[in-house]
């Protein structure tokens, strides 16, 4: 990928590969672990790593989605197309109530540990957000974010910085 020139895609940029990351460790974590073999959630790398995945998928959800669907998808729509922001909203659509749901398994295991009826449904669902936001996020870095890169100008890249940090903050 090209170098992004303003700051807002930057940030975006960077939360992407911060996610794919974690993404990337559950998905390891998940072939590694044997599906009648719950974990134990209280474990330090196993804790961990639900930490990670619940704070990534919980600010991915509440405040990337959202700033994406709000400022940067009408701004796509109004310069360019209406297509790529109605495809890339449905898949906001499909993967938002999946890691709510994880985050709240991961919550529940985090309390009470992994049975094997919670396990089986955290491999099932992880396994299922970790294959579509990573889907999701190639889709963007690979055409939302250039695009809007060459759509939108320096004095566009303040105000949406700032927007964003607000949206963080809330």
């Amino acid at each position: 990928m090209f170098a992004l020139s303003l700051k807002i895609l930057r940030t975006l940029h960077d939360e992407h590969a911060a996610m794919l990351d974690t993404l990337e460790r559950l998905e390891k974590f998940l072939s590694a672990q044997g599906a009648g073999d719950p974990p134990d959630a209280s474990e330090g790398t196993v804790a961990g790593l639900l930490t990670d995945v619940a704070a990534a998928l919980g600010d991915d959800v509440s405040h990337h989605y959202a700033f994406e669907e709000t400022h940067l998808f009408p701004r796509f729509t109004e310069l360019a197309d209406a297509g790529i922001p109605e495809m890339l909203r449905g898949e906001h659509n499909t993967i938002r109530p999946l890691a709510e749901r994880l985050v709240t398994i991961i919550s529940d295991a985090k309390s009470t540990g992994f049975t094997a009826e919670s396990w089986a449904e955290f491999r099932d669902v992880g396994g299922e957000v970790a294959e579509r936001e990573i889907f999701h996020i190639q889709k963007e870095e690979m055409g939302f974010l250039p695009a809007l890169d060459q759509m939108l100008d320096e004095e566009e890249d303040g105000p949406l910085q700032m927007a964003y940090v607000e949206m963080k903050g809330a």
